[in-house]
């Protein structure tokens, strides 16, 4: 089962729908049931199913270790076998030379069973029972690719009798369907368009666009799994709050990270930048964990050399730029530059995506190598086989993510639509189906793509 199909749309339907039926304490049942059905139907290799359930054994006997024992290394000690696990599954065919095949979600269940051990640890999670620990770590909105949601909040949803609410589920739906829109029409139509400006022979201007338009492509991509999941999770009775907060609208590459993937950062911030002194211990200290934090991030997503060379470059741009900001913090005039700062930001995080998307270092400096020189005049779609109105339509979506993130930077959209006025609301919708049938699944030669995350 594909997370893009009608399947799994009916299938996340279906489960929200009895989630409203069995709405008291049967409903950890019912959430199970979901999961193992999830875990079936996307199982191409039994391994998927295996290794999460042998995990979930194992967080299960742990928890009560962890919760008895107040000593850190005993809580430091629970953690290394599932952060074994996942480093075995990234990076044993790295060092081997042989493809090694990875469970799906890895990444997100191994962080989500970590917070499970810290917290219990903590005493701010009471241990769970088996059903409620497997609805954690599996639940299947989240499970192949976040976001990475605490557990207290979840525990609290899911031992709650479930309380129908027209509203919420209508904005429940509302997110799950503007996220497959965001995935189908904008985010795979933007991978099309930049993968032919990288194409070979462009230079100049074309891989300028290109390195601009994955940007904007790796954004939508990802935004828009976090709105379908978030959205599907909600109608289930499960609340999240938002993944990414119009991240391109930062300053600096510091806000950015406040709002990019913020159930990650904010993890790799609780769990790993605090536990290690954060800014606590002096200047030196902060800045090292401040590198040690990204190079976790970028050996969280890949394991080759790129990943770390762009989590490296975030970590060292964001040293330098708690230097600078220590000499200007407080300085009213700096506001005046923030759309200078915003435009420079957002080259800098375009720049950084060049490794990230890259196999190798040749295919990096490859494409810094041809990012000059920029010739305006002699720009020409038809060089990277786009006719004018693929190019135009190209333009147009680029801008509606521009004002909508803008918008999104203030104000809740969901919200903001849902009290709109019927008539106009629906119009809306209508016009998101026309154009989601026009470009989308059934436009001409589309062929979607998977969402990046799900890989990692």
């Amino acid at each position: 089962m594909n997370i893009l199909s009608l399947q799994y749309v009916l299938f996340s339907l279906g489960s929200a729908f009895f989630s409203w039926i069995f709405h008291n304490k049967t409903r950890k049942y019912l959430v199970l049931l979901a999961n193992l059905i999830f875990l079936v139907l996307i199982s191409s290799s039994p391994i998927n199913g295996i290794y999460v359930l042998v995990l979930c054994i194992y967080i299960f006997l742990g928890q009560k270790i962890s919760a008895k024992k107040e000593d850190r290394k005993i809580l430091i000690l629970l953690c290394v076998l599932p952060v074994l696990g996942l480093a075995f599954f990234k990076y044993a065919g790295f060092f081997t030379g042989t493809s090694i095949l990875m469970p799906l979600g890895i990444s997100f269940y191994t962080f989500r069973a970590i917070s499970f051990l810290t917290e219990v640890h903590k005493k701010t999670v009471p241990v769970q029972d088996p059903v409620s620990l497997i609805d954690y770590i599996c639940f299947f909105p989240f499970f192949m690719a976040g976001p990475i949601q605490r557990p207290q909040p979840f525990f609290d949803a899911l031992n709650s009798p479930f309380v129908f609410d027209y509203r919420k589920q209508k904005n429940g739906f509302l997110q799950m369907c503007l996220g497959l829109f965001e995935k189908l029409v904008i985010a795979d139509f933007l991978k099309s368009v930049t993968d032919r400006f990288y194409a070979p022979g462009l230079s100049g201007i074309y891989t300028v666009i290109a390195v601009i338009l994955y940007a904007f492509y790796i954004y939508a991509d990802f935004d828009s799994y976090s709105n379908t999941a978030i959205g599907i999770a909600r109608m289930m009775g499960f609340d999240s709050a938002r993944n990414f907060h119009a991240p391109y609208c930062s300053s600096s590459l510091m806000e950015f990270w406040k709002r990019w993937h913020i159930s990650l950062s904010s993890w790799l911030r609780d769990y790993i930048y605090i536990p290690l002194g954060g800014s606590r211990r002096g200047k030196a200290r902060k800045y090292l964990n401040i590198l040690i934090v990204f190079l976790v991030s970028g050996m969280w997503h890949g394991n080759t050399m790129m990943f770390l060379l762009w989590g490296l470059g975030h970590g060292i741009l964001n040293i330098i730029e708690n230097i600078i900001a220590s000499f200007f913090r407080g300085q009213s005039w700096v506001r005046v530059l923030k759309p200078l700062l915003v435009i420079i930001n957002f080259a800098l995080a375009a720049l950084l995506w060049v490794p990230f998307q890259s196999a190798s270092m040749a295919d990096t400096v490859s494409v810094f190598s041809r990012l000059s020189p920029v010739n305006l005049a002699s720009f020409d779609p038809a060089a990277a086989g786009l006719v004018i109105n693929e190019w135009y339509l190209c333009l147009a979506i680029v801008l509606v993510l521009v004002i909508t993130d803008i918008l999104r930077y203030r104000w809740d959209m969901i919200e903001v639509l849902a009290g709109r006025f019927i008539l106009l609301r629906w119009g809306f919708y209508a016009v998101l189906i026309a154009i989601a049938i026009i470009f989308g699944v059934y436009g001409p030669g589309y062929h979607p793509e998977d969402f990046i995350y799900v890989t990692f």
